[in-house]
């Protein structure tokens, strides 16, 4: 078993991840997620195992990986702890309680003060959390537009005796969603730090709300003294789920919340939506093979590299907007928000950070997101996402359901077996590897096109008024099937400067030129989208309004898909959505995986 274990021995850096060259032999990844006893995913062992149950091979395949799949869910902690990387600054902990400020939901101009510090302001009345022993009922969330009628009505009583208490009961709806905008519109400073607590645009994103989640979750349960209790999921990578869940469309339902966008109850999510320049040209069932495919493609170019997934690091003194990255799935959940959400300013209630928490189908969402990093992690095998002790010692405070103040961290919430609950099975059909092959088949035929020709970003800042299409090089063409393992091919849109706390939106597409600089109409591939909601860094009267972020997207398995293996250079096109944005320029890394073996 020891040998079998060796890829968690080496220590990776969270920027520049090293492997082994020395792989296993892959398996195929099925379609389906199996929660085991154990605490880990498990996957099917039996004669379907290595296919979907139709014979067609699974596009999350991970070749010469053998990743144990669902095999490690008890054994991350002691494994990859003992092998920290120590050339690191420091982790991020909980604020002062007593140092909380008022929040910002708008801007200089058009400022939005917002009263969401807490009831409690005692740093020394908060313990270590006790997690709940392995003899705790486990709780099952379950996709929330299958939910039978004794499970929603459980779910309608909790909400409702949420909403009847005291809005300064720290389990109240109320504080729940001050909680959110306390971390999210930057109410707290960094102990010893000018510098604002923000757990967006960073890697710490899916802990803490998986953390925040639980807590809820717990909470709703006490109220109606059931401890089996489980927040059912937004099941949105679903093609049936993908629409608003009828049961937070009945008025008179404790799941309504009338700051909801009236004209996207009943249309299908868009992963891509965005508020001021959408245009919606596929019909539903297009639209969601649409989906799937970017889910498929959200999964096959991160597995190799978390950051991609979960975003780049964050530590003590650093602030997250300064050149960070969100993960992929960051980007989805905020196009999700923005579609539920009010279309217009403050956009309240999903479609804001300071208020979001106002609506149930704010925590429904969020668990299916801390689903999809639970079905990352299995794909994964079950492997620390980063071995750096930075970001596993990470710490939070909450309010449990015991109205005790608790600390926890990172590391201790990688399992969600050691929280008690998990997830229902339920088909992955992002996962069939035939979803590629539909959405191309979509593509039009080439005709006579007139041909532009098309330059290099250039050294200086563009703002992105119009689309942007630029020459970038690659770093190196026709990679070895051995060197695409080793190293992933990331496209980097650096300087992202925005200059408002309004939404913003742009796509980025890939396509291989004509020519060596020529380009026609057709944009290429979707590579991603940069998503952001409306948000406002203005913590005083004075401070500049200007951010900027960076954007990194994978896209080796993009240019096989495409047939660009042997190109020298790309064509990248920035096409703007939402938002007066800025960029500062556009390449290629080559970055180490970190697969060992």
């Amino acid at each position: 078993m020891a040998s079998s274990l060796s890829f968690l021995a080496t220590t990776a850096s969270p920027l520049h991840h090293h492997r082994s060259r020395h792989s296993r032999k892959a398996s195929r990844a099925p379609t389906h997620f199996y929660p085991s006893a154990s605490g880990a995913g498990t996957n099917a062992t039996n004669a379907s195992a290595y296919d979907n149950g139709g014979g067609k091979e699974s596009i999350l395949k991970l070749d010469r990986r053998n990743v144990l799949l669902g095999t490690l869910g008890g054994l991350y902690g002691a494994a990859a702890l003992g092998r920290e990387n120590t050339a690191v600054a420091s982790p991020v902990v909980p604020p002062d309680l007593s140092k909380c400020k008022t929040a910002n939901a708008g801007s200089e101009t058009e400022p939005i003060w917002v009263e969401c510090c807490p009831p409690y302001t005692d740093n020394s009345k908060i313990v270590d959390y006790k997690f709940p022993t392995s003899s705790t009922p486990l709780r099952t969330r379950k996709p929330a537009h299958l939910l039978d009628a004794d499970d929603l009505a459980k779910y309608k009583e909790a909400y409702k005796l949420m909403r009847a208490l005291d809005p300064n009961d720290p389990w109240s709806l109320e504080q729940q969603a001050k909680v959110h905008c306390q971390y999210c519109n930057e109410a707290y400073d960094q102990v010893g730090y000018d510098v604002p607590v923000q757990v967006h645009f960073n890697w710490i994103f899916l802990p803490w709300h998986r953390y925040y989640i639980h807590f809820h979750e717990k909470i709703l349960g006490k109220l109606i003294g059931d401890e089996t209790f489980a927040l059912p999921f937004w099941n949105w990578d679903s093609p049936d789920g993908m629409t608003i869940p009828t049961s937070f469309k009945d008025t008179t339902s404790s799941l309504y919340d009338e700051k909801r966008n009236p004209a996207n109850l009943t249309k299908v999510l868009d992963y891509q939506y965005s508020l001021t320049n959408y245009e919606n040209p596929y019909t539903d069932d297009e639209l969601k093979t649409k989906n799937l495919y970017q889910m498929s493609r959200t999964f096959r170019e991160s597995l190799p590299l978390p950051e991609l997934f979960l975003g780049d690091p964050v530590r003590a003194g650093e602030e997250a907007s300064a050149g960070k990255t969100m993960g992929r799935i960051e980007a989805i959940h905020n196009a999700a928000h923005q579609f539920v959400g009010l279309p217009d300013s403050p956009y309240r209630d999903m479609g804001n950070f300071y208020s979001a928490g106002y609506d149930p189908l704010f925590y429904c969402h969020h668990s299916n997101v801390d689903r999809m990093w639970h079905i990352y992690r299995q794909k994964r095998g079950n492997k620390v996402d980063f071995n750096d002790k930075d970001w596993l010692n990470s710490s939070f405070i909450f309010y449990d359901e015991n109205k005790q103040l608790v600390k926890v961290k990172v590391e201790d919430c990688l399992n969600p077996q050691k929280l008690r609950y998990t997830y229902e099975d339920v088909e992955l059909p992002w996962a069939d590897s035939s979803i590629k092959k539909k959405q191309k088949a979509k593509a039009k035929p080439r005709s006579r096109v007139s041909l532009v020709q098309v330059s290099e970003f250039g050294p200086d800042p563009r703002p992105l008024d119009s689309t942007i299409r630029a020459l970038v090089q690659r770093p190196k063409k026709s990679r070895t099937k051995s060197e695409k393992e080793d190293e992933v091919e990331v496209l980097v849109i650096d300087g992202i400067e925005i200059a408002h706390n309004g939404p913003v939106n742009f796509e980025v597409y890939v396509a291989v030129p004509y020519g060596g600089n020529f380009v026609g109409p057709d944009l290429g591939e979707s590579a991603g989208s940069f998503v952001k909601l409306p948000h406002s860094h203005i913590r005083k009267k004075g401070d500049a309004e200007k951010k900027k972020y960076s954007l990194k997207l994978g896209i080796s398995s993009l240019l096989e898909d495409i047939d660009a293996e042997g190109a020298e250079k790309l064509v990248v096109s920035l096409v703007p959505k939402d938002g007066e944005v800025n960029i500062g320029g556009i390449h290629i890394d080559l970055i180490k995986t970190d697969w060992t073996a």
